[in-house]
């Protein structure tokens, strides 16, 4: 088949949880011999460059939007749509006509559904956050507080609460905008032909936005194979004691905010009696000056790595004693979870969002849901090397079987081929 994959990130310039995710479908769909391009949207950049990403084939389409909060959001989306999807047209025009067109994230859903309009293809999109409902795509009130739905209301407290009360008030104006572009980005995703949801959480919340019948539950895949070759080599990082791991961004949503009130609490659990360790955080964001100050103060042995190298990463993955996963938002489906539980790392994490899709408490992980209870666990399983290794050979066995790509891309092949028997998206 040929198969274009529009896609907001992708390595080697995005190197986050959906550019890898979308990475490693592009890298086993051409493997398996089918024709992939990945269609990347690149601020700032020429308008059409052909390259190689990471060794897939692709067109990065360069736009410009003015750094101006909400101005550019409308630069990045509403004004660009039409100029991607007269890029994916371009491409698409190129060869034979592709089979289907599969978006990858809200800022090129819309412009592949527009595209595949124009050239009678289906549109496949997969969700892998909380665009679709809610503006800033955490799916939680001013990254505190989970959000059921995005009203008028919401949208004002919010603002406050992420801008304070002064810049709040001055963002007020925008409101309208806000909800007109949530409204577009949900009718967009409601003309594609199939929507991918990568856990049942995030198909439960996308009820009411498309019919039940166009969603499938498909989680991304991991190339085992590929990590297992990265992890073999050492890591260059070094520490002493057992190795405590954080991935991830240093922002609310993602818990690393509830680090210092777990280990404050972690020394209610005699922490003269618990093994040496040191606690490696592989993430950068708003918050680690914060962590930084509070970890310090607590005497917590810390390294920061901010954006480590993928590789660097992994090895870290295969060679800690324990992954600290405490995200507070509604987890579509971590990519951090699934490259660490296939590494056979054990895994600490609260059960948010789509987490329960990847570990089973008790059995492959154990789970958390408060800070205290973190901390409690956490001091067991420091001390229980047994249990730790119990927990990393069940996680590694079981994801190895359920997230690899022998398991997931001929599910991927069966979903491509029924959408491109009906031919074209659904009606506007």
């Amino acid at each position: 088949m040929r198969i274009l994959i529009p896609t907001d990130v992708f390595p080697p310039f995005g190197q986050g949880g959906a550019a890898w995710s979308s990475h490693a479908l592009a890298r086993a769909l051409l493997a398996h011999g089918h024709s992939v391009t990945a269609i990347v949207p690149m601020r700032g950049q020429p308008a059409l460059v052909r390259c190689d990403d990471a060794g897939v084939p692709a067109l990065r389409v360069g736009y410009r939007a003015p750094r101006l909060p909400f101005v550019q959001n409308y630069f990045r989306h509403e004004r660009f749509w039409p100029l991607l999807a007269q890029a994916i047209v371009h491409e698409a025009q190129q060869d034979a006509l592709p089979d289907l067109i599969h978006a990858q994230h809200v800022q090129v859903a819309p412009a592949a559904v527009l595209a595949g309009r124009r050239l009678g293809l289906p549109v496949v999109v997969t969700v892998r956050d909380h665009w679709p409902w809610h503006y800033f795509a955490t799916g939680l009130h001013g990254d505190r507080v989970p959000l059921a739905a995005t009203t008028w209301a919401t949208l004002v407290t919010e603002l406050l609460a992420r801008l304070g009360p002064l810049g709040g008030l001055l963002a007020l104006p925008a409101v309208p905008y806000m909800l007109a572009h949530l409204r577009r980005r949900a009718a967009y995703l409601a003309q594609a032909h199939t929507v991918i949801a990568v856990s049942h959480y995030i198909a439960g919340r996308l009820a009411g936005i498309v019919a039940p019948e166009r969603i499938r539950v498909l989680p991304n895949m991991v190339d085992i194979p590929a990590n297992d070759a990265l992890a073999a080599t050492p890591p260059a990082t070094t520490w002493d004691g057992k190795l405590l791991l954080f991935v991830g961004k240093l922002e609310a949503n993602k818990g690393a905010g509830l680090l210092p009130a777990i280990f404050r609490a972690l020394r209610n659990h005699a922490p003269s009696a618990l093994p040496n360790f040191t606690l490696v955080i592989a993430g950068d964001g708003a918050l680690r000056q914060q962590l930084a100050a509070e970890l310090a103060a607590l005497a917590v042995p810390t390294q920061f790595l901010a954006w480590a190298d993928h590789s660097e990463t992994l090895r870290l993955m295969a060679h800690c004693d324990l992954l600290l996963f405490p995200s507070q938002w509604g987890e579509p489906l971590s990519r951090v979870l699934l490259e660490a539980a296939t590494l056979g790392a054990p895994i600490l994490a609260m059960p948010t969002g789509g987490t329960p899709d990847i570990i089973r408490d008790g059995v492959t992980g154990l789970f958390a849901p408060t800070a205290a209870i973190f901390a409690a666990r956490l001091a067991t399983l420091l001390r229980d090397e047994p249990l730790r290794r119990r927990l990393s050979h069940a996680v590694r066995q079981d994801a190895r079987q359920r997230f690899a790509v022998t398991t997931l891309l001929p599910r991927y092949e069966a979903l491509y081929a029924h959408c491109a028997l009906d031919k074209g998206p659904a009606a506007p």
